[in-house]
């Protein structure tokens, strides 16, 4: 349901995941950071991306 809304106010669905880490994973923690922070940084800038979408 999130992710329908993300679409309808322009936003890309994969801005927005969800990780289950207890203290006792670290490296499951550190997989999920790294796995959003590149995309991320694929997905560029959030306003750039929104003034694109405007254009259309």
């Amino acid at each position: 349901m999130i992710h329908e809304l993300m679409e309808d106010f322009g936003y890309e669905k994969k801005r927005l995941m969800l990780a289950w880490c207890s203290s006792a994973e670290p490296d499951k923690f550190v997989e999920a950071v790294t796995k959003m922070t590149t995309i991320a940084k694929q997905l560029g800038p959030v306003a750039a991306n929104l003034e694109a979408a405007e254009e259309a």
